[in-house]
């Protein structure tokens, strides 16, 4: 405990405060904080998280020899983040990260480590992501096939994002050639070479796979939306409009629709087809989804009265 009152002066005289200033902040009187700093008492244990607040340190910190204090509160929540990993923990750091570069005192540390708290953030949910696809994935892979191979495309694009496209796509041919009657195999080969970025190879598998699978909508979309990265708007609409011929629920094929049609600059066809999206998905009560296409109609309509 030696260690805790030498801590509490050396860490009071670093900020540096006057012991009446230091009592004001935690609410307590100036005899206590010299009492402290003397060891004739030690500070109520609640207390503690609050007084290694005000000094930039953690509560371990106190009773460790020599210490040294934060920058600041957001460099000590980062540090609390950094040993935790919780979630709760990554946002009070980065609200006082944010708090600083609001207030304009941010020092360019600051902002280094604003960066280092998202970082760990990305790989703690990218792990927590492919550990819960891989359960979902394990719990329907012989019960629900629907519901499998739509966790396996949301897995597949993850990896796609983070660097193992080239590994998806060998592993999907690898799955089509064993399997060159599933539907689901083509679809999701298709999906991993979209996600890896090579439209062409996409539109390819899809018109081969669409030779064995015409109903299969998701084999249109795929083709639709390649069409669309290869700026081959006219072969684009056809396959979307014939996904939403098979399934009028769905939905996928008009959001690539109106997106493309945006890219066309035809922004009035463009607002009909978000219009539409949206009371689709207010006629099944989703009425949170349908916000955010009824705001991209309403943008649209904006452009369009700018082209005027």
């Amino acid at each position: 405990m030696n260690h805790l009152a030498s801590n509490l002066r050396k860490l009071r005289l670093d900020k540096p405060y006057t012991q009446e200033q230091a009592a004001a902040k935690l609410g307590v009187s100036a005899q206590s904080v010299s009492r402290w700093e003397t060891s004739a008492t030690l500070p109520d244990v609640m207390l503690l998280p609050e007084i290694a607040k005000l000094y930039g340190v953690l509560v371990d910190d106190l009773f460790k020899p020599a210490p040294k204090g934060y920058a600041n509160n957001a460099q000590r929540l980062m540090a609390i983040y950094e040993r935790s990993h919780k979630p709760e923990d990554f946002l009070a750091a980065a609200e006082e990260f944010e708090r600083l570069f609001r207030a304009g005192t941010a020092t360019a540390d600051d902002w280094r480590g604003y960066g280092v708290i998202h970082e760990y953030m990305v790989y703690h949910c990218i792990k927590k992501a492919t550990g819960s696809y891989d359960k979902a994935m394990e719990m329907t892979r012989c019960t629900d096939a629907e519901m499998y191979h739509r966790t396996r495309r949301q897995s597949i694009l993850l990896r796609s994002r983070i660097g193992q496209g080239a590994e998806c796509i060998a592993e999907q041919e690898a799955v089509v050639r064993d399997h060159p009657d599933s539907a689901d195999a083509w679809v999701d080969l298709a999906h991993a070479l979209f996600s890896g970025g090579q439209p062409e190879r996409t539109l390819q598998v899809c018109e081969e796979a669409l030779g064995q699978f015409p109903e299969e909508g998701l084999l249109h979309v795929y083709a639709g939306d390649a069409c669309r990265e290869l700026k081959r708007y006219d072969e684009a609409f056809p396959h979307w409009e014939a996904a939403v011929q098979l399934d009028d629920k769905f939905l996928d094929a008009m959001y690539s629709m109106a997106f493309c049609r945006g890219d066309m600059g035809q922004f009035g066809k463009a607002a009909d087809i978000w219009e539409d999206i949206a009371s689709r998905l207010d006629q099944r009560g989703l009425e949170i989804e349908a916000q955010w296409p009824r705001e991209m109609a309403e943008k649209c309509r904006d452009q369009t009265m700018k082209q005027k």
